[in-house]
């Protein structure tokens, strides 16, 4: 394998794996999608921008939180390793924190419309 094809499969498995680990930018996604939701229930918005604002959020915050996550392992990393361990180590605390997210915005879901647990 040549290091063009290196570095484009390096490329394209860090993009797999950008959309299944979960970020804390997951976390705001949803938290606005909710906060959308209401606002379009209670007729503050119409459809359309919700939609607009959804898909604003979207395609915004996982990049900008990418873009954050590359900027603090360059700016802190004195060499390669250090830079790869910060990477690391910040990709899975924002995991750890994007699943705990997915799970809260699961439950409240579930218990808000089984009326398990008062609001």
């Amino acid at each position: 394998m040549t290091e063009k094809e290196k570095i484009l499969l390096a490329l394209g498995t860090g993009l797999i794996l950008s959309d299944i680990v979960p970020t804390i930018a997951d976390f705001f996604v949803f938290k606005k999608d909710q906060e959308l939701k209401e606002e379009l229930e209670k007729g503050i918005i119409t459809p359309k921008q919700y939609w607009e604002k959804f898909a604003f959020a979207y395609y915004t915050y996982n990049p900008i939180y990418w873009a954050l996550l590359l900027g603090a392992s360059m700016y802190l990393g004195k060499d390669y390793t250090q830079k790869r361990n910060i990477m690391i180590s910040l990709i899975t605390g924002g995991a750890v924190i994007g699943v705990l997210a997915k799970n809260i915005k699961k439950d409240e879901e579930f218990y808000s419309k089984h009326k398990l647990v008062a609001k």
